[in-house]
């Protein structure tokens, strides 16, 4: 079942079957055929999954366009992957207004005869808000189009469907540039089955049942959300949307009035949910498993989440794969020392600025290669070339190890590094440390601009609530634990939550530019 809690909808598997495999009939009657693209455009609703289930089924591939990028570049992005069909939600509010100045056609002419001159491509929009658009079909109007085309006709474009051809394309949450178009096959949905598989019994063999109330917060715009946006159809389970966008408190009362079961939830998310006033207030105690990445849980936020989850697993990857994870079957060693272990069909190496294969446990570039990996960057062969390698292997950009037992370790990030006094410098030594201290609630590590050193080391801090400590104390903290090397010279504490990008990684580059404009570097 999905369950769609901010809007009060709730669909069975049946349900769900029944209206994606009559949208698809409906697209198959606009002439759209395997290969071609539809953009979907908006926050988390059930229309945006049934465009999403029933493209999957006729081998449509989906374009999830993402709320944050600015309306000038929209054109370019149909223009760019050939979108013919766009799909608007219900929200935001005023989508229909920004998809009129996209596409100022959708104002004047007809959804049967559309005719964009700046976006030749694009053929028809679906409009599932309550504004109403001209050139656009409403979602009600649109699932009468099916009836015109035949079950057996459906079917006939489902058998032509493969598992190697394109499923969709996600965009990257790039802290520098335009993102790019991350385009996976179909395989990527078997992969995420029996990655579900691999978290299900604990190390005595005892089942967690995990999935059978999965709490899904993240954009289904991102790779990240696929998982339980295809987990009833996977495992029976039930997925409870939360939102059409992120919201903390309502997913407060989501894991209370739901019984939540299971859930993926970033550092933010965390802090968010567990600094709430009224948290006690809401029952948690339901939640078997609490999936967490993008960055290195802290210990004292590890602690702190043990209270509400009985399992707490980090995974490791990103918009191009999924290559590593914990399992509730690794030891509290690993669990609490950040290790992860591949993820089924999965090879991984670290390697040297020769691109030769590093002894165990000595730092170097994560490659990785699998079942679960992207296809290409949409349109950028180069970019594709230059992370994609013709013998398979993805090189990450990221720092990591692998200890003796096979177990991969992150350090750092190749574009992250610091570089003081020619001496290059990863900033998760240190926010390592850092995160240890009972007062710190995040900690980002960046350089910043240094005339005799080239950059030196600044600690931008943010603390609990109601919490105090001083420079001094921190940088006295850090001592002994790093070298003094790596004790920051300059610490800034800072009050407003850091700038995340879309999938809620910390944004990097904004924080490095505002701890210099903060110092006036």
């Amino acid at each position: 079942m999905y369950v769609f809690y901010a809007d009060k909808e709730r669909k069975t598997y049946k349900q769900m079957q029944d209206e994606s495999q009559q949208f698809a009939r409906g697209l198959l009657k606009l002439g759209l055929k395997k290969g071609d693209t539809l953009g979907i455009w908006g926050g988390n609703h059930y229309e945006w999954l049934l465009a999403y289930l029933a493209s999957f089924q006729i081998g449509v591939i989906t374009v999830h366009m993402r709320m944050d990028f600015p309306l000038s570049v929209q054109p370019k992005i149909i223009q760019k992957l050939g979108i013919k069909v766009i799909v608007l939600m219900r929200s935001p509010s005023d989508l229909c207004d920004k998809a009129c100045q996209v596409i100022p056609e959708l104002a004047v002419n007809s959804a049967e005869n559309l005719n964009c001159q700046g976006t030749p491509t694009l053929r028809y929009v679906i409009n599932a808000g309550t504004t109403k658009c001209s050139g656009a079909y409403s979602l009600a109007d649109f699932m009468e189009v099916g009836n015109a085309v035949e079950k057996s006709d459906f079917l006939e474009a489902c058998e032509l469907v493969d598992l190697d051809d394109p499923l969709g394309v996600f965009f990257t949450s790039g802290s520098t540039g335009f993102p790019k178009g991350v385009t996976h096959a179909h395989r990527l949905c078997d992969i995420f089955s029996t990655f579900l598989d691999s978290l299900s019994t604990d190390a005595e063999g005892n089942e967690i049942p995990w999935m059978s109330r999965y709490a899904l917060i993240m954009s289904f715009g991102g790779i990240g959300a696929q998982t339980g946006a295809l987990m009833p159809v996977f495992t029976k389970a039930t997925t409870i949307i939360v939102g059409p966008v992120y919201d903390a408190k309502m997913l407060a009362r989501v894991m209370h009035d739901e019984k939540i079961t299971g859930t993926t939830m970033l550092i933010h998310h965390l802090n968010d949910i567990l600094n709430l006033s009224d948290i006690k207030d809401h029952d948690l105690s339901s939640l078997e498993l609490c999936f967490t990445g993008g960055s290195i849980i802290p210990r004292s936020l590890r602690d702190r989440v043990a209270k509400i989850a009985k399992h707490i697993l980090l995974g490791y990857g990103g918009s191009e794969g999924f290559a590593a994870s914990q399992t509730p079957r690794d030891s509290i060693e690993v669990l609490e020392g950040a290790a992860y272990s591949l993820t089924s069909g999965q090879e991984l190496k670290i390697i040297g600025p020769d691109e030769q294969i590093l002894p165990i446990n000595t730092p170097g570039e994560i490659c990785f290669r699998g079942r679960n990996l992207f296809m290409y960057y949409w349109g950028e062969d180069e970019k594709t070339k230059a992370s994609k390698r013709p013998n398979g292997w993805y090189h990450t950009g990221d720092i990591g190890t692998l200890d003796e037992n096979g177990y991969l370790r992150i350090v750092g990030r190749k574009a992250e590094r610091i570089i003081k006094e020619g001496i290059n410098i990863a900033p998760g030594d240190l926010e390592k440390v850092l995160d240890q201290h009972p007062a710190v609630n995040n900690v980002m590590v960046v350089g910043v601009p240094d005339e005799r050193t080239s950059e030196e080391v600044c600690a931008c801090v943010r603390l609990h609530p109601s919490t105090k400590v001083t420079a001094d104390e921190l940088r006295e903290f850090c001592r002994g634990k790093v070298s003094d090397f790596l004790v920051p010279k300059y610490l800034l504490f800072m009050e407003a939550a850091f700038p995340t990008t879309e999938t809620g990684k910390f944004h990097r580059n904004q924080i490095a530019a505002q701890a210099k404009s903060e110092l006036g570097l």
